[in-house]
């Protein structure tokens, strides 16, 4: 197949420290097991991936995928600011009209290789990506503990890297 030129339309949420400075890569999966070759989304002299941007890029001669059903996507922990809210990813072929659409809406931890599906919406039962869900869930799930600050008072959820108030006090899990 003659090889094609990919355009990506990629938003960083508006959330606080949502930009990063970390390298971007995909890889693009279609039907009957096709899949392009590792593609690293950069622009040359921009600061990609900043809060609240649209960043577009275009990847030229990549294998030519009829339908693409699966976007897989990293990062690493390049820079200082390396940590990535991202809203969505939209895909299209150069020489088609027809645009793919990933919602994403979380933060993409380093070096773990996401997969997400063209309208990626399903319920967690459902999910085909169900090992990838279960890893992210248990990964929320280390970060917050239950505990009381006055004894005999209500409990309260914290995330653990923000409780610096609590130094010299044992949370209690429960």
């Amino acid at each position: 197949m003659d090889p094609v030129d990919y355009v990506f339309t990629v938003r960083t949420g508006d959330r606080k420290n949502a930009g990063t400075d970390a390298n971007v890569k995909v890889i693009l999966h279609g039907d009957g097991g096709r899949k392009t070759d590792k593609m690293k989304l950069r622009n040359i002299l921009k600061n990609d991936f900043e809060r609240s941007q649209i960043d577009n890029f275009t990847v030229k001669k990549q294998f030519k995928i009829r339908n693409i059903e699966k976007l897989e996507l990293w990062r690493d922990n390049f820079g200082l600011g390396s940590a990535w809210y991202l809203d969505y990813v939209k895909v299209r072929r150069k020489d088609k009209d027809t645009e793919y659409s990933f919602p994403v809406f979380r933060w993409i931890p380093a070096k773990t290789h996401l997969i997400f599906r063209v309208n990626d919406t399903s319920l967690p039962q459902q999910d085909p990506e169900a090992e990838q869900r279960w890893n992210e869930l248990k990964r929320k799930r280390d970060s917050y503990i239950v505990c009381q600050k006055i004894t005999g008072g209500p409990a309260q959820v914290i995330k653990l890297y923000c409780s610096t108030s609590l130094k010299g006090q044992v949370p209690k899990r429960k």
